[in-house]
């Protein structure tokens, strides 16, 4: 008896599980495809998931926690995703190069993905990826890879650049590698990286990415031929 017990609890919590995944999807879907209204409805994303209202809040208090959830599980998962392409044991310069790109290679291939961290600040927020992207400056810096004088405006530069890119390929819904190539080396030079090795490391770490990340990123599509 107690295994059928356990068998009925796994399975309504594989059930909710699913609902819960399905509502995420749904609200990230509705607010990245209504650019101009803002914050969608409970009744949008209820028709988006195929839901009732009931079912939406048995999961969640408003549309707004449903965001920040969604919001937070994508930092994290690029934060994985970094850590798998370019692990800590890698000279900081090379792992902040390589988050760059991972981001616009990201914007390019899952415009959904792109609009909603376009609409948001979460890029900006202090989560680990933030944190992890705050040490690599601070090591390059002990290094002297890069060339800044603060690391907190150091940061804000690469983080506000790479929001702009993201608005930019969302917006045009350009491919250009040489477009996103170009950002980052500007990025670099930015942080005091040399004019002429900026466009060679990027290259370099493009290629890099390029061919390791089909076999570690599940969201991962070949941006550029």
């Amino acid at each position: 008896m107690k295994k059928k017990a356990d068998h009925r609890v796994r399975v309504a919590r594989e059930r909710r599980d699913r609902m819960h995944q399905r509502l995420l999807s749904a609200v990230m879907a509705s607010y990245s495809e209504g650019l101009e209204y803002g914050v969608p409805l409970v009744e949008d994303v209820c028709q988006a998931a195929d839901v009732s209202r009931a079912t939406f809040y048995k999961h969640f208090s408003s549309v707004d926690e449903a965001i920040d959830i969604v919001g937070q599980q994508l930092m994290d998962e690029m934060f994985h995703s970094l850590e798998l392409i370019s692990p800590r044991r890698q000279e900081p310069l090379l792992r902040l190069t390589a988050g760059i790109q991972i981001f616009l290679m990201r914007s390019v291939t899952d415009p959904l993905w792109a609009a909603f961290v376009s609409r948001t600040e979460y890029l900006s927020r202090e989560t680990d990826l933030l944190k992890g992207l705050v040490t690599d400056i601070r090591m390059a810096q002990a290094d002297g890879t890069i060339r800044v004088r603060n690391v907190d405006a150091a940061a804000s530069l690469v983080v506000g650049g790479m929001m702009e890119a993201i608005r930019h390929l969302q917006r045009t819904g350009q491919r250009s590698r040489d477009y996103v190539e170009n950002l980052t080396a500007m990025i670099l030079c930015g942080l005091g990286v040399d004019y002429e090795r900026a466009p060679d490391l990027v290259r370099e770490r493009s290629v890099y990415i390029r061919g390791l990340a089909p076999d570690c990123l599940d969201w991962w599509r070949v941006p550029w031929t």
